[in-house]
């Protein structure tokens, strides 16, 4: 509430605001989701596989061989090795271009959620 003293009264109406943290256990539109992903990307990958159903496995596998020159290390390193040469490995690191799984199955994780919560408003 804003005082009738001037001095006062700007200080007062920031008071009342929210911080970062809050905003996750207030958002309308899909609550908690900001500290689901905290929590998702504290877990390892098969704890977070442990988790998923196999809808969400399959998702997020399909996508990951998609994103990931199907899941093959050795055609990534073929892929690096007709773009910058035999020695790519001075250039670039392997991880930059094959990601790992555990994000797709955080990504699946959290569209699920984002449905659960669409089909809940209906």
């Amino acid at each position: 509430m804003t005082s009738s003293n001037k001095s006062n009264r700007k200080k007062e109406q920031n008071q009342n605001q929210f911080s970062i943290c809050n905003r996750s256990t207030h958002s309308k539109e899909y609550p908690y989701l900001s500290d689901l992903s905290q929590l998702l990307h504290t877990m390892s990958t098969i704890q977070l596989q442990s988790l998923c159903t196999l809808q969400e496995m399959l998702l997020a596998k399909s996508f990951w061989e998609a994103a990931n020159y199907g899941g093959s290390i050795e055609r990534c390193k073929n892929r690096l090795t007709e773009l910058y040469g035999e020695n790519w490995d001075e250039y670039v690191k392997l991880k930059e271009h094959f990601t790992s799984l555990k994000y797709y199955y955080i990504w699946s994780l959290l569209l699920s959620h984002r449905q659960h919560w669409n089909e809940n408003k209906k």
